[in-house]
């Protein structure tokens, strides 16, 4: 299942900053970044323009094909795990919760990619950002605490 992810997230932060190329963001991406600090979870998420949502779906189909013909076989509980938690995460993104999976996943990375939209492609981690030098790390302020945050709200998993 961490396979999909893997590659879910390459093939996701290419295409997802080539809809911030100047030829294409105003037709399908700007609508999605009319929030600077999304809130309303899977309502924010979704908030796309209908090709972006078809071709961001049709992703993980073709990591579930690319990992079970290439990698490994899947199990069906695989694929569906793979796709609701993967939802669950990507709704996580637009939520401001301070949530984070270790050092893999944390929602902060994305209110950082819809404070400054020339970072921080990826859905689910940042690796592939940080392969191809579009990671921005969240700030820190002076006293220790997280900008934008309630220290006393960090949730960690």
């Amino acid at each position: 299942c961490v396979s999909m992810f893997i590659f879910y997230d390459l093939f996701y932060t290419v295409f997802h900053r080539s809809l911030h190329h100047r030829s294409v963001y105003k037709f399908v991406h700007k609508h999605h970044h009319r929030q600077k600090a999304p809130s309303r979870g899977n309502n924010d998420a979704v908030n796309v323009h209908p090709l972006e949502f078809l071709i961001g779906e049709y992703n993980h189909i073709f990591c579930m094909i690319l990992v079970g013909n290439f990698v490994t076989h899947i199990h069906f509980i695989s694929a569906i795990v793979f796709v609701v938690f993967g939802g669950f995460l990507a709704s996580l993104n637009h939520t401001r919760f301070d949530l984070r999976i270790g050092s893999i996943y944390q929602v902060r990375f994305h209110d950082m990619h819809h404070w400054y939209p020339d970072c921080n492609f990826g859905q689910y981690t940042m690796f592939w950002d940080k392969t191809m030098g579009t990671f921005k790390n969240f700030p820190i302020e002076s006293d220790g605490s997280d900008f934008g945050h309630a220290s006393s709200g960090k949730k960690s998993i």
